[in-house]
């Protein structure tokens, strides 16, 4: 049991790299590449799940308040998820807990007086 624990530490260890070197602006922009309207939508869709007092505090640069993953999962389609899994280099079934820990940074970076900056969008998005 200690050798899948220590290994499962390794695996979550490896993901909090990976994400960290992508940094939030990456954070920001595979949401504009891959989700449907981008992050301004994915935010409106963690507002909808009841996440609305979070996502307020990220856009006012309060990083402490989280989402559970299970929650971004389920905002997550899976087709998105797994464009996310390849472009931040990171397992499907890691993205959900990725998110919930770098998400709140992300936001902060890209947004200013409670609002986010101008997005992009592409034509890459998930439809």
């Amino acid at each position: 049991m200690d050798g899948a624990r220590s290994a499962f530490g390794d695996v979550a260890a490896a993901t909090e790299r990976a994400v960290a070197r992508a940094g939030s602006g990456k954070l920001a922009m595979a949401f504009a590449k891959f989700y449907p309207d981008g992050l301004p939508a994915f935010l409106d869709r963690l507002r909808a799940e009841g996440q609305g007092e979070a996502v307020d505090a990220w856009l006012g640069g309060d990083t402490g308040r989280s989402v559970p993953a299970a929650v971004i999962a389920a905002c997550l389609p899976e087709a998105v998820t797994a464009r996310l899994a390849d472009d931040l280099s990171l397992p499907p079934g890691r993205v959900p807990v990725s998110l919930a820990e770098f998400l709140p940074a992300a936001v902060a970076k890209v947004s200013e007086g409670g609002r986010l900056k101008p997005q992009p969008n592409f034509s890459t998005q998930i439809r």
